[in-house]
C-alpha cells in the first residue's frame, strides 16, 4: 500500500523543482526577448529573493523526508509563489512582460494538491494579482499595437480557463485518491478474510480429526487388540464400523478441503454434492440447476460461492425449500440462490455486511474484486433471494487468491453490493 505522507513529500519535491527550474526559464527568456528595455533593475532583485526562496523550498523538500514540513508553510507556499511572480512581472514590463505566461503554473501546481477548492481559490487569486500589477504598471511600450487593457484581458481570459481546467483535474484526481483508498481497504478486508478462512479451516480440520477420525482409529485398535486376545466376533464388527465411520470422515474432509468432484464431474456434480451435505432439517428440499455452459467460466469461483450461499441458507433461514441457479448472461453468469425460509431484517442486514460478521460480507468481497455484482432481496417472513453476476475473465484456479490479486489492478466499489426490500 501507498503511504500518504511520503506521496505529499515527493510531490512537494516535485512542486519544488519545479519552481526551480521555472526561474531559469523566466531568466532565459527574459534576455531572448528584444523587449528588455522594459525589465528594471528591480527584476534582478526579485529574481534573486526567488532564487533563493525557491533554493529553500528544495532544501526544506528533502529534508521533509525523514521530517514532516510545517503545516503552515506549506499552506503559505502558494501565496509567495503568486507575490513573487507578481513582482518578476511588475518590474519586467507588466502586461507586457513575457514572465506572464509563468501565472498558468500557479493552477497547475495547485491542481497537485488534489483540493478543487483551494485550486480555484489560487486560480482566482492569481488572475486578481496579474490583473492589478498590470492596471498599476500601465504604459505602452513604443512600437507596440496592443494596450496594456487588451494584453490583460487576454491573459485572464486564458488564466481563467486555466484554472478551470485545473479545478476540474483536482477534482479527478481526488476522486481517484478516494477509490485508490477504497481499493486498499478492499484488497485488506480480502487479505484479512483469506487468513481468516485458512485459520478457521485448519482449527475445524484439527477438532474434526482430533474428534471423529482419530477417536475412531484409537477406539478400533483397541478393540483389534482384544480380538486379538479373546476372539470375540463383537470386537471384530465393531472395529469394521470403527474403520468404515473413520473413512467416511475422512472423506468428507477430504471434500471439504478441495472437491475432487468438481474436477472430474463438474459444477453441477459438485454443488449437488454440497446440497447433500448440508446439515439441519432432513424434510428441506435443496435443488440445484445449472446451464451445460454456465461451468466454463469461474468454475472455481462459482462453486465457493454456491457453497457458502447455501451453508448460509441452510444454517440461518429456517426454510423449507432452497433453490440454486447457474444460468449464463450475455457476457457472464449469474447464481441464483433462493429460500422461503424466515427472511432477515433490512437494518439487520445491512448492520452485519459492515461488520463482516455474516459469509454475504465475504461474498461481496469476493464479488466486488471480480467486477460483479450482489443483490439481496429480503423481508422478514418473505425469504431471501441472493444474486451474484460475474463478468467473463480467464479462470482462475484459486478461488481466494484470485480476488486479492485482481484487486491490485481492479478500481471497484464496495457499493456494488445492493440490498432492497421485497414488497409483499
Amino acid at each position: 500500500m501507498t503511504n500518504p505522507l511520503r506521496d505529499d513529500r515527493r510531490v512537494a519535491l516535485t512542486l519544488a523543482l519545479l519552481r526551480a527550474s521555472l526561474l531559469v526559464v523566466i531568466l532565459v527568456s527574459e534576455q531572448l526577448v528584444d523587449a528588455r528595455q522594459l525589465a528594471s533593475s528591480g527584476f534582478f532583485v526579485v529574481l534573486g529573493i526567488a532564487a533563493v526562496y525557491s533554493a529553500g523550498c528544495v532544501g526544506l523538500a528533502l529534508r521533509s523526508t525523514t521530517n514532516s514540513r510545517p503545516r503552515t508553510l506549506h499552506r503559505l507556499q502558494p501565496v509567495f509563489d503568486v507575490l513573487l511572480l507578481t513582482a518578476l512581472t511588475y518590474a519586467s514590463g507588466g502586461a507586457y512582460s513575457d514572465a506572464r505566461k509563468a501565472f498558468f503554473v500557479i493552477p497547475l501546481a495547485a491542481a497537485f494538491s488534489e483540493r478543487p477548492r483551494s485550486t480555484a481559490n489560487w486560480s482566482l487569486f492569481a488572475v486578481a494579482a496579474f490583473t492589478l500589477q498590470a492596471a498599476i504598471a500601465g504604459g505602452h511600450p513604443p512600437g507596440v499595437l496592443n494596450t496594456w487593457p487588451r494584453l490583460t484581458l487576454n491573459q485572464d481570459l486564458y488564466l481563467t480557463w486555466t484554472g478551470a481546467a485545473a479545478t476540474l483535474l483536482a477534482f479527478v484526481l481526488r476522486q481517484r485518491s478516494a477509490q485508490v483508498n477504497e481499493l486498499a481497504k478492499v484488497r485488506q478486508r480480502l487479505v484479512s478474510h483469506a487468513m481468516d478462512s485458512v485459520e478457521r479451516e485448519r482449527t475445524r480440520l484439527a477438532n474434526a480429526l482430533h474428534d471423529s477420525p482419530v477417536q475412531n482409529l484409537i477406539a478400533a485398535r483397541h478393540d483389534l487388540r482384544r480380538a486379538q486376545r479373546t476372539g470375540e466376533r463383537a470386537s471384530f464388527e465393531r472395529l469394521h464400523e470403527a474403520i468404515d465411520e473413520t473413512i467416511a470422515d475422512l472423506r468428507r474432509e477430504i471434500f471439504n478441503l478441495h472437491p475432487h468432484v468438481l474436477d472430474h464431474a463438474g459444477l453441477q456434480a459438485a454443488l449437488e454434492q454440497v446440497a447433500r451435505r448440508q446439515p439441519g432439517d432432513a424434510t428441506v428440499a435443496l435443488t440445484v440447476e445449472i446451464e451445460p455452459d454456465s461451468d466454463v467460466a469461474h468454475r472455481q469461483m462459482l462453486f465457493a460461492l454456491g457453497r457458502e450461499l447455501l451453508s448460509n441458507a441452510a444454517k440461518h433461514a429456517r426454510a423449507t425449500e432452497i433453490r440454486l441457479t447457474i444460468r449464463r448472461t450475455p457476457g457472464g453468469a449469474t447464481l441464483t440462490v433462493v429460500d422461503d425460509g424466515c427472511g432477515i431484517a433490512e437494518g439487520r442486514l445491512r448492520q452485519a455486511l459492515l461488520e463482516g460478521h455474516i459469509g454475504l460480507a465475504a461474498v461481496n468481497e469476493r464479488v466486488a474484486a471480480l467486477a460483479g455484482s450482489l443483490r439481496v432481496d429480503t423481508a422478514p417472513s418473505r425469504g431471501t433471494s441472493v444474486q451474484v453476476t460475474l463478468p467473463d475473465v480467464a479462470e482462475d484456479p484459486s478461488p481466494v487468491a484470485r480476488p486479492v490479486a485482481d484487486v491490485s489492478h481492479r478500481v471497484t466499489r464496495v457499493e456494488a453490493l445492493r440490498v432492497s426490500t421485497v414488497r409483499a
